[in-house]
């Protein structure tokens, strides 16, 4: 391969390392903001039971 072929995937390559190094960071904030919403969540006490209390499913 010539010289300017190896530069250029050698680009290639630390963008794409750049890239996965952001796709990590978005999923790791995607993650600490789905576990925020869930402890916010807070029961409906209107809300109709999803089970008996012997933990049998309600129809």
């Amino acid at each position: 391969m010539s010289e300017r072929v190896i530069s250029l995937l050698e680009q290639l390559l630390a963008e794409q390392q750049k890239q996965t190094g952001l796709l990590e960071q978005i999923a790791t904030q995607n993650l600490a903001l789905v576990e925020a919403l869930a402890d916010d969540v807070v029961p409906d006490p209107d809300a109709l039971p999803l089970t008996y209390l012997s933990g049998a499913p309600c129809r």
